[in-house]
């Protein structure tokens, strides 16, 4: 599966750091306002909320004209608002912030999209543009129960008489499908009956889940109506160290803004690391939990990575896309992350948010690994699993499940012995999907049990019994936990391994 394999990146010269505490001004001139040290490095925000407040920038540059007007002021424009703004069809709602937007591609999976089929009934013929839908049946997948069944068959009737432009059937999770394809468009517009669709927004696009009922009204009117939040920014520099990963990067930002601290904003990344850099499937993950934090989207900013991502999908660069902020482009907050020094994180039950060093709680028994899940079920993951389990064994009583995110992933780490690996140190290995992941089926744990678990939500009873308890770490860090049966901190093993 040559399309997710790793990615090498040319990098261009090491822009200068932002010294801690002071305003931050890059290559693209994203500024904030005065500036406090905050515990992920140097954390600015404005003095005033959202858009508003002087437009800093030289003078010349007010008369560009794609600048974006706030009441009296123009403003500089994030990579968030750009997109948002070329697919305005130019209707507002009056007295209020909200726009109308036409969106490029409309995803859909069979437990969101079933629960519209009767609203929709003999109006499916009115869908107006259903080229647009992209539909996976991954949840129910297949279906374990006589209502699951029912409920799959109901999605599979409305994407056989919808004529949807793309369907596929038990290929793995939605999210994992569509950026694997060359339909997710960096600087297109996604919406998504899944909170998770923030997904794609790794490939610079902009990409939001939303209710079953707004994406019924999207099917039959061809728009929504959005208005633009207020973005985050989130440069990353320093050397990613061989112990971290996008997972570790994503917790420990949910640990610093909390559940609700980035709600019903826009988070935009951008790697200004030095080589090799952030991994694709890590940027993917951050994008993935940026819903966690409450954030609308989370949007990477496109760079050469992005570019061969997109290439090795058999995508074509778009030459007019929106891809960039504006040199001043307004944040109501930035934070800067220097990659060095971070260590291995876990999330603790019952939150997501609820972040620790693994080193702090190391020693804790647990009764199941899960690997898998849009949040880790990907090739990093299988390949950093495979890599300390090879010819190993998972202790007795330790249960060990694997569900690679797609087909392709799945395929690729067959062609890679890791499946082998894994099944040989006794995890099972089950077919693509969302898995235990959602409490669905294929891993779920009783009263009681403890979990390490790749996935991005640990809320009670989310993978199984309400007195479960689960905790999220990244592949590295689950993989050494399957090897030693208790929450444990990957970077001895790294170093045995090294030395072996």
């Amino acid at each position: 599966m040559g399309r997710t394999k790793p990615l090498s990146r040319a990098r261009p010269a090491q822009r200068p750091r932002a010294p801690a505490g002071a305003t931050l001004r890059d290559g693209q001139g994203a500024r904030t306002g005065s500036s406090r040290q905050g515990p992920f490095g140097s954390e600015d925000r404005s003095a005033a909320p959202g858009f508003r407040g002087t437009r800093r920038g030289r003078s010349d540059r007010s008369s560009r004209p794609d600048r974006s007007r706030h009441g009296d002021l123009i403003v500089g424009r994030t990579l968030t608002r750009r997109i948002l703004e070329s697919r305005a069809t130019g209707s507002q709602w009056e007295g209020s912030d909200y726009f109308e937007v036409e969106p490029d591609l409309v995803l859909g999976h069979d437990a969101t999209i079933a629960l519209i089929v009767d609203q929709i009934g003999e109006a499916i013929e009115r869908i107006l543009d259903p080229e647009k839908l992209f539909l996976v049946a991954d949840h129910f997948a297949p279906p374990s129960t006589v209502d699951r069944a029912n409920i799959l068959r109901r999605f599979l009737d409305f994407a056989k008489n919808s004529d949807a432009g793309e369907v596929h059937l038990f290929e793995g999770i939605c999210h994992q499908i569509l950026v694997e394809s060359s339909r997710c468009v960096p600087g297109s517009l996604i919406v998504g009956a899944d909170s998770h669709t923030t997904t794609a927004g790794a490939l610079g696009a902009f990409a939001c889940g939303m209710g079953s009922t707004d994406i019924l009204a999207v099917l039959l009117t061809g728009t929504t109506w959005l208005r633009v939040p207020p973005a985050i920014r989130v440069p990353f520099y320093g050397r990613m160290p061989e112990h971290l990963r996008g997972k570790d990067l994503a917790l420990r930002l949910l640990g610093d803004l909390g559940e609700g601290g980035a709600r019903y904003k826009a988070v935009e990344f951008e790697d200004r690391s030095d080589a090799p850099g952030i991994a694709f499937d890590g940027r993917l993950t951050l994008s993935n939990m940026a819903v966690e934090c409450g954030a609308k989207n989370g949007i990477w900013i496109p760079d050469d990575r992005t570019r061969q991502y997109f290439h090795s999908m058999g995508g074509e660069w778009p030459a007019e896309a929106e891809l960039y902020p504006d040199d001043d482009a307004e944040y109501e907050q930035s934070i800067a992350v220097e990659l060095d020094d971070l260590e291995p994180m876990i999330a603790q039950p019952w939150s997501p948010a609820n972040t620790v060093p693994v080193s702090s709680i190391e020693g804790i028994e647990v009764d199941q690994v899960f690997i898998g899940s849009c949040a880790g079920g990907r090739l990093e993951e299988l390949g950093d699993a495979a890599l300390l389990l090879r010819g190993q064994r998972i202790p007795a009583f330790v249960k060990v499940v694997v569900t690679p995110a797609s087909t392709g992933v799945y395929r690729e780490a067959l062609r890679r012995g890791w499946i082998a690996d894994l099944i040989d140190a006794g995890a099972v290995v089950t077919n693509p999907s969302c898995g235990a992941c959602g409490g669905i089926d294929k891993g779920l744990i009783a009263a009681g049990e403890v979990c390490v678990s790749t996935s991005n939500r640990n809320f009670r009873g989310r993978m199984g019994d309400v007195e479960g308890r689960v905790y999220l770490a990244s592949g590295l860090t689950a993989a050494a936990t399957a090897l030693t049966g208790r929450i444990t901190d990957p970077r001895e093993l790294l170093r045995e391994k090294t030395v072996s």
